[in-house]
């Protein structure tokens, strides 16, 4: 059953492999995930679902030809970060199971407590084309149930003996019942066939799901778990080798309580430009170099540089401001999102305050693809954004001096500083006053 399982896992991946393109360019303030910021964390999710059983007293490899059993369930989670869940969970179902010439049935109520990991946030840093979410979930619960052997022929109950010989010399899980006038029953009484305690057994569940956003409130989902008992009771046969399981597939919808202006906390994308900041603020070097730029600045602003002991030569410092900026791009795009816009209206407003001024547009790309390409790429983004200053501002375009650089420079090595390297920061272009 694990290769069942893992076989479904893979035809996920594969099927949504086509979506996992993040343009973390186009993202919005309101899509970031921030840690001091307020997101909705908690979630609703109630399902429906057929349930399969991995039993002795089965007649199927994978799934049954007939009597498919359905059952609902409710869970309810709290979302830790962008990656990470705690869920309640709660299954009840009928069970049913048939070989030779008897059968089980019986029913169930699982209770359990499950971590969620939400993959695509781990990998890729955000949900897939803002909407799918892929998660992978461990957990441990308890089984309540109860069920009966019966015969296929006359639909009466089992007696231990009906179905066993009493093995001579050998230790047997029906030691301790009485093989002529015991039923083969769990949750019931073995002689009068009365209701008795639910049989509780532990239960580890293990699963994949897939969620579609539908809006900030509701989304759309479905989920497939194999639930392994920790006992080989589920179906009253305690001779097999192995302890019983059960996959659980459910469809399902999902409320997420908060703001209906607000986000869950899943459906948010991780801040690459504040993990660069921290990047910084955790490397050394680029500490040293910052208190060398410091110091720079100090002495340049010095009214009087001391040439010897003896003559002091006085001049004066000519301090120009300068003027930069810079535009992001998402993977492999040139196109202008709405956060560059203001950006490029804060390029323009400088531009016709200070007509003079001469800008020079220089565009960079990462390190992925070839030479040719990245340099045409990075032209094409020069190009965009002085498309933009002359077309929507107005502002003549022999001011601009267009330098694509393509990957010749990286701001952030990725290949050096792997896995460290920040993509999204080589992927723009610098808009810097020009001198002369």
């Amino acid at each position: 059953m694990k290769r069942i399982l893992l076989f479904i896992i893979t035809l996920v991946v594969i099927k949504f492999g086509a979506y996992s393109q993040i343009d973390f360019g186009n993202l919005e303030e309101y899509q970031l995930y921030r840690p001091d910021s307020t997101y909705n964390v908690w979630s609703v999710t109630v399902g429906y679902g057929p349930v399969i059983y991995y039993t002795d007293v089965i007649d199927h490899t994978i799934f049954p030809q007939s009597n498919l059993k359905f059952g609902p369930t409710v869970q309810v989670a709290r979302q830790f970060g962008r990656s990470w869940a705690l869920e309640g969970q709660f299954i009840m179902a009928d069970m049913y199971g048939q070989k030779y010439q008897r059968y089980f049935k019986g029913d169930f109520r699982e209770a359990s407590v499950n971590v969620k990991a939400y993959l695509n946030q781990l990998i890729m840093g955000g949900p897939m084309r803002d909407k799918w979410n892929i998660y992978g979930k461990l957990g441990l619960g308890m089984n309540f149930f109860r069920s009966a052997q019966f015969s296929q022929i006359d639909d009466l109950p089992l007696f231990v003996s009906d179905v066993y010989t009493i093995p001579s010399g050998y230790p047997t899980s029906y030691a301790d019942w009485d093989w002529d006038n015991d039923l083969l029953v769990k949750g019931y009484d073995r002689q009068t066939f009365e209701k008795t305690s639910r049989q509780r057994e532990l239960v580890v569940p293990i699963g994949i799901g897939v969620r579609y956003r539908l809006n900030n409130s509701f989304d759309l989902g479905v989920e497939t778990s194999m639930r392994n008992l920790l006992a080989d009771n589920l179906d009253v046969d305690m001779t097999g080798a192995d302890n019983d399981s059960y996959m659980y597939t459910s469809f399902s919808v999902t409320y997420k309580i908060g703001r209906r202006n607000r986000r869950h906390s899943s459906w948010t994308y991780k801040d690459f430009n504040l993990d660069y900041q921290r990047q910084r603020a955790r490397d050394p070097m680029i500490a040293r170099l910052d208190s060398l730029r410091q110091q720079l600045d100090h002495l340049a602003a010095s009214d009087s540089v001391v040439s010897d002991t003896t003559t002091i030569h006085t001049e004066k410092v000519i301090r120009r401001e300068t003027f930069t900026a810079s535009v992001f791009f998402g993977f492999d795009r040139s196109d202008i999102t709405q956060r560059s816009h203001r950006t490029i209206a804060g390029v323009a407003r400088y531009m016709k305050d200070n007509p003079d001024v001469r800008i020079r547009i220089r565009g960079y790309t990462d390190d992925r693809g070839s030479y040719e390409y990245n340099l045409g790429l990075s032209e094409r983004r020069c190009r965009a954004v002085v498309d933009v200053l002359v077309r929507d501002y107005g502002i003549d375009e022999s001011r601009f001096e267009v330098e694509p650089k393509g990957k010749e420079i990286l701001l952030s090595d990725t290949r050096r500083l792997a896995p460290r390297g920040v993509h999204l920061v080589n992927r723009r272009v610098d808009i810097i006053q020009i001198f002369e």
